[in-house]
């Protein structure tokens, strides 16, 4: 025909060619899919940072209004199935849960039956968007089992106390159970006192980063009256207190979280910081205890 030209026609791309685009695109991906993921990470730990300074400053107005921090636990002594309530109950008005704050009986325990509505009830500020397994319930620690109780788990742990070998002063954090701490009696400052800190994957056991068995670490309900840190250290691998490891080796009551190199802190002035792995225990204790009368440096973690 007049003007057609073999040369004219389109030509498609070869089996080599389209193998090597292929793995082109494979390449990009590869190198594409870690700087994503980075950039979640990084995002997750900012909300999670940004919960921590929410339950920071709803723990200020709290005091603000009372005078005082919550206790980090209210326990009636030798009747603990009678009596008890966590910390962050207390803080439910300024965090713009005052409906159920209302419907809380405290006049009941934390697992009665009738508070079952409101320790059920999941809320976003006491989860770190970085842990595994998101929507979690306790079935088993810390409540009364006969009636199928269940509560809706958290990632934030109140300061409760250090192991005594840790410290040459009081080795009680701001929230310590049964106290209800004012800032007078932060003697450490607060810039250098943690008031709330990650332990966050409860009520599945943790071992840097390893899963373990569900339902077998208390203190997983964000309403829960078994939460606090109680700072000894763990084997770097996770498997028993105390020992040399302060971050992230175990979830059984130390700092742990999800953020690879770290844990957030919030701290009694407010401010929230990253706590590193490989932070020497006698530092964290330092920055645990409210008036330890240890000096830590900006240098120290």
């Amino acid at each position: 025909m007049p003007g057609f030209s073999r040369n004219s026609q389109r030509r498609g791309f070869t089996l080599i060619e389209l193998l090597v685009v292929i793995a082109i695109i494979a390449v990009l991906i590869g190198l594409l899919l870690p700087a994503v993921q980075k950039v979640r990470e990084a995002a997750a730990r900012m909300q999670c940072a940004n919960n921590l300074h929410q339950l920071g400053l709803a723990l200020q107005n709290y005091h603000d209004v009372y005078g005082s921090f919550p206790p980090g636990q209210v326990r009636a002594p030798y009747a603990w199935w009678t009596v008890n309530h966590g910390w962050a109950v207390f803080i439910l008005p300024y965090l713009e849960q005052q409906s159920l704050y209302d419907a809380y009986h405290w006049d009941q325990a934390l697992a009665a039956q009738a508070n079952q509505g409101v320790v059920a009830r999941p809320l976003k500020n006491f989860c770190c968007p970085s842990t595994s397994e998101q929507d979690r319930y306790d079935t088993k620690g810390g409540l009364l089992p006969s009636y199928g109780g269940k509560a809706a788990c958290g990632d934030y742990a109140p300061t409760w106390y250090v192991d005594p070998a840790l410290t040459t002063g009081d080795s009680q954090g701001v929230l310590a159970p049964n106290c209800m701490t004012k800032l007078t009696d932060i003697t450490d400052g607060t810039s250098n006192t943690i008031l709330l800190t990650e332990d966050a994957g409860r009520p599945r056991q943790w071992r840097a980063g390893r899963p373990g068995d569900d339902q077998t670490i208390e203190g997983g309900p964000w309403a829960g009256f078994w939460t606090g840190i109680t700072l000894q250290g763990s084997t770097f691998d996770g498997t028993s207190r105390p020992g040399p490891c302060a971050v992230n080796c175990s979830n059984d009551h130390e700092v742990y979280s999800f953020h690879p190199g770290g844990a957030n802190a919030v701290f009694a002035d407010g401010s929230v910081r990253f706590l590193p792995e490989g932070m020497n225990n006698r530092v964290l204790a330092a920055l645990i205890t409210r008036a330890g009368g240890e000096v830590v440096l900006a240098d120290d973690f």
